[in-house]
Formats: structure tokens, C-alpha cells, sequence
């Protein structure tokens, strides 16, 4: 019996987390994440000044948890993901070995903010999101597009330099449209994935003729329909 008490309080505690940090971030279209007072949020979340502060200080412990949560779950899944990357090759084997298909890690950028659409599209909310939120996804982002480059053969170079930050930016851009776009003419996820991918086989391209042919001598891919 006390075990279920026990269990039935657990359960009653989440859920009120749960409703505070949902009208928090719902809170974030309305007005930037700093500003919000924790009296508008216990009277939008209908509970007492009390019982927030029973989970959170205050404003910013409450978008420290939020952010720490998103964060590491997606490092978490990333780090899994990387366990199976797919066959690595040379540069020089680009046209031979090269897959234009969209890789996993890329799928799971827009798989995950589709999971997590009211959290990921507050905090990356150009007006009212966490600046620093973004600073810090970049760098797990970075990693992760540095592992696919080394997966699509691209040496270290000032291209690959330049192409990791333009992706990141990219990944930001693509799913803040994605997620706030609605209708008969909003794009599907792997229309959205498609797009980016895109720029990802350029990039490869462009590696291979840079480093491995002749300008004049450059052989064209013959990429599949979509």
C-alpha cells in the first residue's frame, strides 16, 4: 500500500512539472524567456507560487532543467547513433562509393525537434529564445556533422571548415521553418531533410573536384529522384 502512495505521488509531482515547464515554454511565443515573471506563470499553470518553488528557484533554474534535459537526451541518442555510421572511404572513391541518401544522424535532427516541438520551438525562438541554448546545441551539432563528414570521406580543410558551420546554421534555420509552418503547403520532414541533404551531397562533390579532378575533366553525378 505504501508503495503505491508512494507511486501515485511520483506520478502527481511529474505531472505538475510537466505543466509548469509546458506553460513556460508556451509562455516564450508570447514574451522573451527572461522576462516572464514566476507569478504570470503559476497564474497561466493555475497552481500557487508555492508549488513552484517545491521544484524550481526561480525563471532560470526552471529553463537550466529544460535545456539540461533536451541537451543530454540528444547527446545521448546521438552517441548511440554513432555507434553504426556507415562505411567510411577515401575522397578519392566519391563517385564510386558515395551515398546520396540522407544519413540517420541527419533524419534524427528533424525526428527529434518533431518530438519535442513546443520545447524546441521556443528555445530556438529568434525573438524570445535562450541565445545560449543555441550556443550550446551547436556544439553538440558540430560534433555530429564532423563525424558525417569524416563518414563522406571529406578531408580537413577550409571547405569542410566552412561547410560544418553553414550545416549547423542550416539545421537551426530548416527546423524553426518547419516547426512553425502549418497547412496543406507545409513541407514533410523528409521534404525539409531532403532539402538540407542537398547541401550535403555539394559539399561532397565539390571536395572530390577540388582535390581529385581537373575542372574541365569533371564527370557529373546522376542523382536519384526523389
Amino acid at each position: 500500500m505504501q508503495e503505491t502512495i508512494s507511486n501515485a505521488k511520483g506520478s502527481k509531482s511529474e505531472q505538475t512539472r510537466k505543466r509548469i515547464e509546458q506553460t513556460y515554454l508556451n509562455l516564450i511565443f508570447e514574451k522573451k524567456w527572461d522576462r516572464i515573471t514566476v507569478k504570470e506563470l503559476c497564474s497561466r499553470a493555475n497552481i500557487t507560487r508555492g508549488t513552484f518553488y517545491q521544484y524550481y528557484g526561480d525563471i532560470y533554474e526552471l529553463m537550466e532543467q529544460i535545456q539540461s534535459s533536451i541537451l543530454e537526451e540528444m547527446s545521448r541518442k546521438y552517441q548511440e547513433m554513432s555507434g553504426d555510421p556507415r562505411p567510411r572511404f577515401r575522397i578519392e572513391e566519391f563517385i564510386e562509393k558515395y551515398d546520396v541518401e540522407p544519413p540517420p544522424l541527419l533524419l534524427f535532427w528533424f525526428d527529434f525537434c518533431r518530438t519535442h516541438k513546443t520545447a524546441m520551438g521556443a528555445l530556438l525562438d529568434p525573438h524570445n529564445g535562450d541565445p545560449y541554448f543555441v550556443k550550446k546545441l551547436k556544439n553538440i551539432l558540430n560534433d555530429y556533422i564532423e563525424a558525417m563528414m569524416d563518414n563522406d570521406g571529406l578531408p580537413q580543410d577550409e571547405l569542410r571548415g566552412y561547410f560544418v558551420k553553414t550545416v549547423a546554421e542550416l539545421h537551426f534555420l530548416s527546423a524553426r521553418l518547419w516547426l512553425e509552418s502549418e497547412g496543406e503547403n507545409a513541407l514533410s520532414a523528409d521534404e525539409v531533410v531532403n532539402l538540407l541533404n542537398t547541401m550535403r551531397v555539394g559539399a561532397g562533390y565539390l571536395t572530390y573536384k577540388r582535390h581529385c579532378v581537373n575542372s574541365d575533366t569533371v564527370r557529373r553525378i546522376d542523382l536519384p529522384q526523389a
